[in-house]
Formats: structure tokens, C-alpha cells, sequence
């Protein structure tokens, strides 16, 4: 039976599952999981953990996240991603607690000329998207008190991401050029639209949506859409850091897995049940560099 107040995170020291601990852990009944304290893809051991516990809701953030490792080793990412997340769910089901699974927009082709909704038709390109909707599917067919959540292009102070890695760029350049180095433009993507989100917004909508009784899938990404060179230029104005950029296509920036070009996603379900508290991109990052832009500055390259 499951206890009225626990709260139970996986992947708790991860980029988002470490917000979410921090947010939650006030409360007086929160256990943060990691993978050195719960494995998620031994299931007799999540089916003990999660019966033990007894949590009233499972806010599932373990993941292997990183795309273009996902696209060389997919059987670990079908392991963690699509079986791990069918472990934790068949765990919840069976101990009488309500999930909520992270998702992801590659899950979706990026071919649609306008944001994707909660209805349109799944159709990933990559490995990384294979195993998360995957996850999705195990998560529906295990219990009916579930809550997923996709995601988009994620970052925060926590793990490695898009806002770290072009400062980290530009702070090399910036150096580089006050040494007396004549060094590139910065090349960045121009073509693939997306809505960046904070972690921290993320967590905002979790505790909206998690206590509601809304079921099923539900877009969660910041409003506003923008590609990475013009996201990248509103982090460097914003930082009032002088850097020289440049726009490029994706055929220019090749990786090991195929970006979609246009993954958008509109949170449609979640204004439909007047559950909406996802601001702005623009509003959102500029709290996030007022708050951290200080330790964001002396990004060096390692």
C-alpha cells in the first residue's frame, strides 16, 4: 500500500533528477535514488526497492541521455531506457503509486512545419528516441496513474549540456583573442528549431502536474521556439560575452546520430487543463545566467 506522502526520484544526481531532489527534498518524506543505490535494470531488485518503500509517486529521471552514445551502443539503451523504465513501472503498478516518466521531442521525425502536439504520430530516427518511447510504451501498458512528461532540449546547473558547452566555446575564443590568437568564428547549427528548458521549470510543472489527476502524455518544454545559433547568441548577449558566431547547417556539424530538424513541441495538453506554469524560454534563461553566469564565466576548456 502505498504511503500518503513519499516521494521516491530515480537518477537523482543527474541533470534533471538532481533539481527534482533538490526541490523535493524539503518535504519530510523524499529518497533520492541514484544508479549506486538502485539499479534500474535488475528488476527483482526495483520490485523489492519500490514495494519496500512504498512511495506514493515515483518521478522516474534515470536515463541514458546522451544521443549520440545511445546511437553506438543501443542495446545499453534499450537496457536502461526501454527496460529499465518497464521495471519501474511494473514496480509502481504493483506497489500502488502514481509515475511520472521524463520523455523526450525524439521521439518525433522533426519533419512537421509546426510544433508537435501530444496526438501527433511517433516516429523516431535515432536510437536514443527508439528507447524512450519505448519507455513510454511500458510505462502506458504497465498502469493507468502515469504521467509522461516529454522534454526538450534540457539544461541546467547540473551535467553537461548545450548552455555549458557554447560558453565553454566562447570563453576559449574570448581568450584566445585577448592573448593575441586569431582563432575562428564559432560555427553553430541554424537549422534545427527547438524550445530550450531549464530543469528548474521543469521540476515547477512536476509539481503542478504531478499532484493533479491528469494521465498520459504531456508536452513540457519552455514556450517559444528558436534555433541553436540564435539561442546561442541570446547566451552570449546575455553574458556580454564578444564572440564571433557564425550560422551553419546541420550537413556542416556532423554527429554519429541524426538531429531532427524541427522538434518543436507545444504543451497543449497541459494548457488544456489550465496545468500550464512552463514560461517563456528567453524569461527562463535569463534567471538561470543571472543565477549562475558567475560559475558559468570561468568555463575552461579541460
Amino acid at each position: 500500500m502505498a504511503n500518503s506522502n513519499r516521494i521516491v526520484i530515480t537518477g537523482a544526481n543527474g541533470q534533471l533528477g538532481s533539481d527534482l531532489n533538490a526541490r523535493y527534498k524539503g518535504g519530510s518524506d523524499v529518497i533520492g535514488l541514484t544508479r549506486h543505490t538502485m539499479d534500474i535494470t535488475n528488476r527483482q531488485r526495483v520490485r523489492e526497492q519500490i514495494l519496500r518503500l512504498e512511495p506514493r509517486i515515483v518521478l522516474h529521471a534515470a536515463a541514458f541521455t546522451d544521443v549520440d552514445a545511445c546511437q553506438g551502443d543501443e542495446s545499453t539503451a534499450m537496457r536502461v531506457n526501454a527496460e529499465g523504465t518497464d521495471n519501474v513501472a511494473s514496480a509502481c503498478s504493483d506497489a500502488g503509486a502514481r509515475m511520472v516518466f521524463y520523455s523526450t521531442d525524439y521521439v518525433f521525425d522533426g519533419t512537421k512545419t509546426s510544433a508537435y502536439i501530444e496526438t501527433d504520430a511517433p516516429n523516431p530516427q535515432t536510437v536514443y528516441g527508439r528507447s524512450k518511447l519505448a519507455g513510454e510504451q511500458a510505462v502506458t501498458a504497465a498502469l493507468s496513474n502515469h504521467l509522461i512528461m516529454r522534454v526538450a532540449w534540457v539544461y541546467g546547473e547540473h551535467g553537461k549540456n548545450f548552455v555549458k558547452t557554447i560558453i565553454q566555446r566562447a570563453m576559449t575564443n574570448v581568450g584566445g583573442t585577448s592573448a593575441g590568437i586569431i582563432l575562428p568564428p564559432l560555427q553553430i547549427v541554424d537549422d534545427q528549431i527547438g524550445n530550450p528548458t531549464w530543469t528548474v521549470d521543469i521540476v515547477r510543472q512536476t509539481e503542478t502536474a504531478a499532484e493533479s489527476d491528469l494521465t498520459g502524455v504531456v508536452h513540457c518544454t519552455s514556450e517559444g521556439e528558436v534555433s541553436w545559433y540564435r539561442f546561442a547568441c541570446e547566451i552570449f548577449s546575455m553574458l556580454e560575452l564578444n564572440v564571433e558566431a557564425i550560422p551553419c547547417r546541420t550537413e556542416d556539424y556532423p554527429r554519429p546520430a541524426p538531429r531532427p530538424r524541427r522538434s518543436a513541441l507545444e504543451n497543449a495538453r497541459l494548457k488544456e487543463a489550465g496545468l500550464n506554469v512552463m514560461r517563456p524560454y528567453r524569461v527562463a534563461l535569463a534567471e538561470f545566467i543571472k543565477q549562475n553566469g558567475g560559475v558559468l564565466r570561468q568555463f575552461t576548456v579541460q
